[in-house]
């Protein structure tokens, strides 16, 4: 919702500069610097024939950027690098890797460049970018190149990609169910015979995290640094604690954000996590319950009117939604509920969510929710990210323990949640994925300069135990702690970005110990048309009522699309019509930004 509100805000400011005169003529009036301020890394060239500053330091020859698609409130280029398959034949075959940056708005005091993993794994970092590059603080943006990229396996990268099927295929599978076991491990085996071609099957005992941290540092060298700055957010944070590691005296700041327990032993994260998300669910349902403007308040506690829908959806078999070729099935009702606590910005929509499918039988912002986990398009395609998460943790992962193995671990880790317990019983693991030839390297990067790690309190997906297990484990990790609910601090919790900030560009690190608390001052559960969606809404509102052609909108169209770009399209600057517009609404525009 932030990435959206940023991207919108962007779009609101360069509506909100224009105006138009009587005969219809489009006059841009002139911008404030706090506009200017406000573009972020939009301030780089990404002219090709911008010769820029000759002091700037040039690209090695080995990548060659040009303007990405999308939209053109900022300049993002986008890049292709080749690295080995196979780092062990450096000459022999090649893949090739997706990179996106937004140059650094102040060339004359630039750092380097700063690279950002999203997560995942599966997670494609071009994409991030382009919507995480306008939330970036504007001290950061000056300073750094800010590039991502999309692993190997991933999205534009020379990819895993499969043929299967993701919608209401998120299965839930009950106690004792020795027939449903047997489907699932029966689909498991016939991913690689039926489900992806021979491609991604050659690819996939390569994209293990050992070698995307090699990639790094050819990335790296190719980005013409000495050294890395990185920022990793949750399996980001394998990822840079394996690149340290491997590559400890080209480290130089790293943030890992969200930390992942440094651990071969990928069974028992399944069970940690469990237990993170039940925390968080119920951290989700204490607020609710105290607080007047959760809407579940008149309908009973809140983990009443959950256990009373799963109960519901489970007997009916499905929740009808707005789309007509879509239902709710019993699966991604769970799906949407973890999906929301992954950010406490998603706590309102969830709760609205759940009034929606109580009151109504309608399963729409569930399955809105879920789809975000899962790779949903706009377009209703799904990403690569499912099959690149499960190639990559396999490859990873050395255990390929037999099918009743993998069944105690699932009924284990089942056993250790309250509520998701039928969701993680159906987890066939690594069945049906290629032997590994490069399992995790873990370890403590020995001789690495200091690294940052952050961990929430209240994080469902990475319990806040791991970011401690992690910073201990590294040798110059330094464990900063914020007490807040929600997956991830940076950028999204305001306490945190100073620290951060002061670490990447100074390389100033927070004293032993030290914390911040988002807790204190949060409201979780904002009044009724003063939340983040709530203005969202309210802008295309008040466009649509002065004139500008613009559609209806609901909140399972704004949630559908993270990204914000399809909005962006909806901004018409040389439609004077659409100008006016934006000028009689100029207070509901102002106030996104606020």
């Amino acid at each position: 919702m932030r990435t959206t509100l940023a991207i919108l805000t962007l779009a609101a400011l360069g509506a909100s500069s224009c105006t138009s005169t009587s005969d219809g003529t489009i006059v841009e009036a002139e911008r404030s610097d706090a506009i200017d301020e406000a573009t972020g890394p939009g301030g780089g060239s990404s002219d090709p024939d911008d010769p820029g500053d000759p002091d700037d330091p040039v690209d090695p020859g080995i990548l060659s950027w040009t303007a990405c698609d999308g939209p053109d409130l900022f300049d993002l280029e986008c890049s292709s690098l080749e690295v080995p398959l196979d780092h062990e034949q450096p000459g022999g075959e090649t893949i090739e890797l997706a990179l996106i940056r937004a140059p650094a708005t102040d060339s004359g005091s630039r750092i380097g460049s700063l690279v950002f993993n999203p997560g995942g794994p599966g997670g494609s970092g071009v994409d991030f970018l382009k919507a995480f590059a306008p939330a970036v603080p504007a001290e950061v943006a000056a300073r750094f190149d800010l590039v991502s990229f999309d692993p190997r396996g991933v999205g534009a990268s020379t990819a895993v990609d499969c043929d299967i099927e993701i919608d209401d295929n998120v299965v839930l599978l009950e106690e004792g169910d020795d027939e449903g076991w047997a489907m699932l491990v029966e689909e498991a085996e016939g991913l690689a015979a039926e489900d992806c071609p021979t491609a991604a099957l050659d690819l996939a005992p390569y994209v293990g995290t050992n070698n995307a941290a090699r990639d790094l540092d050819v990335m790296r060298e190719a980005l013409g640094d000495e050294q890395l700055s990185y920022v990793g957010f949750s399996y980001g944070t394998r990822l840079g604690a394996t690149y340290a590691e491997l590559f400890p005296e080209r480290v130089r700041a790293l943030v890992l954000d969200a930390g992942v327990r440094p651990t071969t032993d990928f069974a028992s994260l399944d069970a940690e996590q469990a237990g993170g998300f039940d925390r968080a669910l119920e951290n989700f349902a204490d607020a609710c319950d105290a607080d007047a403007d959760c809407p579940l308040q008149e309908l009973g506690p809140t983990l009443d009117v959950l256990a009373g829908l799963e109960a519901e959806i489970a007997e009916v078999g499905f929740f009808e939604t707005d789309d007509t070729v879509r239902v709710l099935t019993p699966g991604e009702l769970s799906l949407g509920v973890a999906a929301a606590l992954y950010s406490k910005d998603a706590w309102p929509l969830l709760a609205d969510a759940l009034y929606v499918a109580e009151t109504q039988a309608d399963g729409t912002l569930l399955q809105v929710l879920g789809d975000s986990l899962v790779g949903r398009q706009v377009d209703g395609s799904y990403d690569n990210s499912q099959e690149a998460n499960f190639f990559i943790n396999c490859a990873d992962d050395a255990a390929r323990p037999d099918e009743d193995e993998v069944r105690r671990q699932a009924d284990s880790a089942a056993s250790s949640s309250q509520y998701f317990g039928d969701f993680l019983r159906a987890g066939t693991g690594c069945i049906g994925a290629p032997d590994p030839i490069d399992p995790l390297v873990v370890g403590p990067a020995s001789g690495a300069a200091p690294i940052l790690v952050i961990g929430n309190t209240g994080d469902p997906a990475t319990p806040y135990e791991w970011s401690v297990a992690l910073a201990d484990e590294l040798e110059s990790g330094v464990l900063y702690t914020v007490e807040a609910e929600g997956h991830t601090a940076y950028v999204t919790i305001d306490c945190v970005e100073t620290v951060v900030n002061s670490y990447l560009i100074d390389l100033v690190l927070p004293e032993e110990g030290a914390s911040c608390s988002d807790n204190a001052t949060a409201d979780f559960f904002p009044p009724a048309g003063e939340g983040e969606l709530d203005l969202i809404l309210a802008v295309f509102d008040c466009l649509r009522e002065n004139g500008a052609d613009i559609p209806e909108l609901t909140a399972a169209d704004v949630l559908a699309d993270p990204t914000g770009e399809t909005f962006i399209d909806l901004f018409d600057f040389e439609d004077p019509a659409f100008l006016d517009a934006a000028f009689q609404c100029a207070d509901v525009l102002a106030s996104l930004g606020e």
